[in-house]
């Protein structure tokens, strides 16, 4: 049975020869990491122990979704990828279906929106399941690091794009972060403070570092292919199908509200 890293066999060669080429500088970053390492060891010991008796529950809910999840005969790491492209299509297609039919709204009235991101949120959750059960599978396919540095790069990678997403949170709040423009909570002006200083769609830099952080860490080809699969899908979906879609509804917004300045009538001067 192939799986989903036999379409990158025709690399090998390439990569070999830039893993020959980047042997000495690495060496030269694990000596220096080392100590590093060993700290950022310890400090993630003492966060565990302090952390379990509160994440635990939560855990062990997680587990009990993702063993009911359903299982299949493919090949994951294709399960994984159309679990990627399958996420951004859906909340692609729910807000454009919500802004031209009001469905949710109406459903589930001022709540809506909160309802919704929860929804999307379960969603990234389905499709981080095969995600990680895809590179799970193929750990230490390909190695670049040793277990230590990899352990490394990978978890600051991953800390780094989840604390990036939790900054874009805090800058969009719930409703901007989840489609909530769909919903008609419009935002008076774009924002371009907080993580948006930095890069233009800063929630999904921050999930796509957080799975190359993972695919680093396993050591995985998967995760690769996976993270550039992630990468090829925002990029797309910010390219031809969410961008337009808040074009067309700020460009919307603009036009009512000079419909609505036009429509008002000049109040008549009183004479004495």
């Amino acid at each position: 049975m192939s799986t989903g890293s036999d379409i990158l066999e025709p690399l090998y060669p390439y990569l070999a020869q830039v893993q020959s080429l980047a042997s000495p500088y690495l060496s030269q970053l694990e000596t220096v990491a080392a100590p590093l390492i060993q700290d950022a060891q310890l400090r993630v010991a003492d966060l565990r122990e302090l952390a379990t008796p509160y994440l635990g529950p939560l855990f062990e809910y997680a587990e009990r979704v993702e063993d009911a999840l359903p299982t299949f005969s493919y090949p994951i790491a294709y399960i994984a990828a159309a679990a990627i492209v399958l996420h951004v299509a859906n909340y692609n297609l729910t807000a454009q279906l919500e802004y031209h039919t009001r469905i949710f709204t109406k459903i589930f009235r001022s709540p809506a929106v909160y309802l919704y991101a929860l929804y999307l949120i379960a969603s990234a959750l389905v499709r981080d399941h095969y995600v990680m059960q895809a590179v799970e599978g193929d750990v230490n396919s390909y190695i670049l690091f040793s277990k230590d540095a990899a352990k490394l790069i990978g978890h600051t990678l991953i800390t780094f794009g989840v604390l990036l997403n939790l900054w874009t949170l805090k800058a969009l709040g719930i409703k901007g972060m989840y489609n909530g423009d769909s919903f008609g909570h419009l935002m008076d002006a774009p924002v371009s403070g907080g993580p948006y200083s930095f890069f233009h769609d800063p929630q999904y830099v921050g999930t796509t570092l957080a799975l190359l952080g993972y695919a680093v860490k396993c050591q995985s080809w998967t995760g690769y292919v996976l993270t550039a699969v992630l990468y090829a899908t925002f990029w797309i979906s910010v390219k031809f199908v969410e961008g337009p879609h808040m074009n067309r509804i700020y460009a919307n917004k603009g036009k009512k509200a000079t419909a609505a300045q036009g429509s008002k009538k000049t109040p008549r001067k009183k004479f004495d």
